[in-house]
Order: structure tokens, then C-alpha cells, then sequence
């Protein structure tokens, strides 16, 4: 994303007014239109000394999404302008954010100001969560939350906890999402197997795209293969290298270790004929074409695939070994390397 002069400068002027602040319901803003979708702004919220668990390990920094037409007062030649002062806001159940700054050409930044809605509190509420903070309403009128989601989700035999109604209105887990899922073979799932479902972006398409490559999953699989991106097509991409009937396990391992078509090929090419579990060790332990290409030069040329692995691991390099040979030290066995190595007698 490319950011204008005058909206960096807008960025440094704002962070430095609030960087101290500990006023939880202001901030600073930023913002740009999605690059696949232009009806769609991309926002940041930023609050200086906010030390919640929902803003911590990101730098005091909260992102979502929201359309351009439910921005009361903020149109998109606004946005789209070299330069355009804008004052706007997004009035959701739970609040209302109204924001104050300046756009050019597509970015956006300025300061922002969070009032909560005390009917929603109430109801909130009613419904048994009294204890809800300046930042969990921020979160849930972000995420567009409305408290019918609970009462939906309780017709269900959910029953949130504070914490959990946060996570769900974050990851807009509802009751349509419980139910296709459970029509797809995964009823009665725990808060967090749905939450992790949602991180995933599994759907039908997904689940039965694995089915039809032959993957019967149980909830936690489907989740954790799907959030590292263990496709369909990437299954099928390995099916036509020549890996099929792997596990789910063996799947989750490859993708970890970056191993594509192009990767197994390269191996072979060198003469490594690996099984799924070996070229999952050479992906995780980083034994690529060109560590073994450059081991070749120094002479190591019939390495086996547990040797390779074990160099990885214990930090015998080509580095290392060049370092062992101007030591005077030259063809040292890669048993005897990896033994040195182990000892740290010799770095």
C-alpha cells in the first residue's frame, strides 16, 4: 500500500498526541480501500497505552473491515481525492465510532472517538455480561455484533462466556455458521473448534473438496490443516508429484515445510527418491536443493536424507565445514562433523 506525504505526516502528528493518552475510547485511525474490493475499507485502530488482552502483541492495534456505504458521512470521491479532511462515522449496535483526519488518494488517517451505546449495555446485560469494558465495545461495534447472536447461539446450547462473545463477534461466528457446519458432519463443536473453523475460512467447498481427495477429518484436523493452507488444490498438486493416500498428518507436515511439486522435483533431480514423511524433515529442517548442492561442492556427494536432517539440526553448514577446512581439517567424515558440532569443541 502506497501512503502519500501528508498521510504519513497526519500519522506521525496523531500517534504523538496520543501515545500517552490513556483515555481508552480515542484513538488514532488509518485507513485504505481494499485492493480486490474498492467497496470495502480496510481500518486500524490505534490507542497508546492500552494494555488489554485484546490489543496486546499488536502494538496497541486493532484491524477490521468495514463497507464504504455504511460510513455515515464519507463518501468515495472523499476517499479517492488527493486530498480531502473528512469527518465520518460507523454507527454500529454497539456504539458508535466517529473518526476525524484526512484522505488522499485511497489512505486515510486521522484521530478517532468511540461513544458506547448504553441501550445496547443494557441488553447486553439482561443477557447475563455486566462486565463488559470500554475496549470490549469497541471490539464488539468494530465487528458489527448484535446481541441477537447470543440469544441465536443459546437456542443452540451455547452459552458464551465474556471472553468468547469477544472472540466470536472478532471472528462472526453465528448460529448459520454453527449450522452449516453441523450439516456438514460437525455438530456440537466447542467455542474454540468453531472459532478455529472461522480462522480456517472452512466452508462446504472445503470440506468437500478434502472429502473427494479422500480426507475423513475430524473437526480439529479440518481446522488445522485449513489454517495452514492445506488446500484441495495444493493436495492435488502433491497427488500429481506422486504423493497420494497421504495423511493428514503427512499433509500438515508439507505445507509447513513448503514443499511443493516443484520442491520434490528438485530433489529427485538429485538423486532423493523421499517418502512423505522425509520430505516433511527436509522441509521443517530446511535441507534444501542448495544446501545439498553446496555440500556437493565441498566434496560430500552421497549424503543419505537422516544425514542431511542431522546436519540441519546440529549446525553443520557449508559454512562450517569451509571453516573446519582452512582449520586444516579437510574430507572429515559427516558422522565425525556432527559429533564435533554436538560437542561445541569446535564452533
Amino acid at each position: 500500500m502506497k501512503c502519500p506525504l501528508l498521510i504519513l505526516c497526519a500519522i506521525a502528528i496523531c500517534f504523538t498526541a496520543y501515545a500517552a493518552t490513556t483515555d481508552l475510547r480515542s484513538g488514532v485511525w488509518t485507513a485504505s480501500l481494499r485492493e480486490d474490493d474498492p467497496s470495502t475499507l480496510e481500518v486500524s485502530l490505534f490507542q497508546g497505552k492500552n494494555k488489554s488482552r485484546l490489543w496486546r502483541g499488536y502494538n496497541n492495534i486493532m484491524g477490521f473491515e468495514a463497507p464504504l456505504a455504511g460510513m455515515t458521512g464519507l463518501a468515495a470521491s472523499d476517499v479517492n481525492s488527493s486530498a480531502a479532511n473528512v469527518q465520518f462515522a460507523l454507527i454500529r449496535p454497539a456504539g458508535t465510532i466517529r473518526f476525524e483526519g484526512r484522505f488522499s488518494d485511497g489512505n486515510g488517517a486521522g484521530s478517532f472517538r468511540f461513544s458506547p451505546n448504553d441501550a445496547f449495555v443494557k441488553e447486553m446485560e439482561s443477557l447475563g455480561y455486566k462486565e463488559l469494558t470500554d475496549e470490549d465495545l469497541l471490539v464488539l461495534a468494530a465487528h458489527d455484533f448484535a446481541p441477537q447472536t447470543i440469544r441465536d447461539l443459546r437456542q443452540l446450547g451455547y452459552e458464551p462466556t465474556r471472553k468468547e462473545v469477544v472472540e466470536l463477534a472478532i471472528f462472526r461466528v453465528n448460529a448459520a455458521f454453527v449450522r452449516d457446519l453441523a450439516r456438514l458432519g460437525y455438530p456440537d463443536l466447542t467455542m474454540r473448534e468453531l472459532v478455529n473453523m472461522r480462522v480456517g475460512r472452512v466452508d462446504a467447498g472445503y470440506v468437500n473438496g478434502m472429502r473427494e481427495l479422500g480426507f475423513n477429518l475430524s473437526a480439529r484436523e479440518v481446522a488445522n490443516l485449513a489454517i495452514l493452507g492445506v488446500t484441495p488444490a495444493y493436495v492435488r498438486e502433491l497427488k500429481s508429484a506422486g504423493l497420494a493416500n497421504l495423511s493428514a498428518r503427512e499433509a500438515e507436515n508439507l505445507k509447513i515445510g513448503r514443499i511443493t511439486a516443484t520442491r520434490i522435483e528438485e530433489y529427485r533431480r538429485l538423486g532423493y527418491e523421499l517418502e512423505p514423511r522425509k520430505l516433511g524433515d527436509f522441509g521443517i529442517h530446511g535441507v534444501t536443493p542448495q544446501f545439498i548442492e553446496e555440500l556437493r561442492a565441498l566434496g560430500y556427494k552421497d549424503i543419505s536424507a537422516k544425514q542431511l536432517i542431522e546436519m540441519k539440526i546440529f549446525g553443520v553448514t557449508p559454512d562450517y565445514i569451509r571453516k573446519m577446512e582452512k582449520a586444516g581439517y579437510k574430507g572429515v567424515p559427516v558422522e565425525k562433523l556432527v559429533k564435533l558440532r554436538q560437542s561445541g569443541l569446535v564452533k
